[in-house]
């Protein structure tokens, strides 16, 4: 009898656990938790204007979870920067579910057209004409883990550098760059905020070029057409002006290339040598090509 007892109640316990396995839900640790975001910039360089950790200051991020209208979807959230690569949003943003397959898209503009600064002389105006983006269905732009969203953002637009070097008659005489203009460069665009490219537009316009010892850089917009480099030196304390014609690369100027040439300054010429080119701003020219520029200058 005691046997049968014994055997009616591990009977009854397994009822007990059946029933508790068919309650048990298991929790979705991630709904309605606050999305964190963290940030850096693909092919780095350090930059006029920018930090040590080449981040920018703000940037708008726009993550849509659903299809549906949804309280989970968030278009162009500001995002501040705080310590090292975190960033704050200005609203909360959560995650809808611990899927976590979301669109993600972030801008540092949060318009649909972007238009450089034509005074790029300051840190801060090259800081502003440097539009930057990244999207979730381009690899390498968005990655995901844990409740983290990580942004990886690529230059959409174009940069040329350009170093100047001295000819042999300026040899015992001082002299320095005052000033550079590139003249008939593009300055706006069209932004495709799902896709993240850009079309160039129709305004071209001087562009005052950013001056670090023997060195220029500017910024601008995708394109083809008459370019010139204007240079204005002192020489002796003497204001003198040289410009040169630059030869587009074939196929013109691409969306977020950098752009590299030496200009010699002669008396009544110059020696200009290849430009090259290197896809993504990283520093060098491995995985570039190279381009002829020449021509040559005229001087007053």
């Amino acid at each position: 009898m005691k046997t049968k007892y014994l055997a009616f109640a591990a009977a009854a316990l397994m009822l007990a656990s059946c029933s508790n396995d068919e309650d048990f839900v298991p929790q979705n640790d991630l709904k309605d938790t606050p999305i964190t975001v963290t940030a850096d910039v693909a092919d780095l360089k350090t930059r006029a204007g920018y930090d040590t950790e080449n981040l920018p200051a703000k940037f708008y991020l726009t993550v849509t979870q659903t299809e549906e209208v949804s309280q989970y979807n968030y278009t162009n959230v500001e995002m501040t920067k705080g310590s090292g690569n975190n960033y704050t949003p200005s609203d909360n943003i959560l995650w809808k579910d611990s899927g976590r397959t979301p669109f993600v898209s972030a801008y540092t503009t949060a318009d649909a057209t972007f238009t450089v600064q034509t005074d790029q002389s300051t840190a801060e105006n090259v800081i502003a004409s440097d539009l930057l983006g990244a999207v979730s269905t381009t690899d390498g732009d968005v990655t995901i883990s844990g409740n983290n969203i990580s942004v990886r953002f690529r230059h959409l637009l174009c940069k040329l550098d350009v170093t100047y070097s001295w000819g042999t008659e300026f040899g015992d005489v001082t002299k320095s760059i005052k000033s550079v203009e590139y003249q008939g460069f593009g300055t706006d665009v069209t932004l495709d905020r799902a896709a993240c490219t850009i079309s160039g537009g129709t305004t071209t316009d001087y562009i005052k070029a950013y001056i670090s010892d023997s060195t220029s850089e500017a910024i601008f917009a995708p394109q083809t057409g008459s370019l010139k480099l204007v240079i204005t030196a002192l020489i002796d304390n003497v204001e003198r002006i040289f410009s040169l014609n630059v030869t587009v690369p074939t196929g013109g100027f691409v969306s977020g290339n950098r752009y590299t040439m030496n200009v010699a300054i002669g008396g009544t010429a110059t020696q200009t040598g290849e430009m090259k080119i290197s896809k993504g701003w990283e520093t060098g020219d491995a995985n570039g090509e190279e381009e002829g520029t020449n021509g040559n200058m005229e001087t007053n």
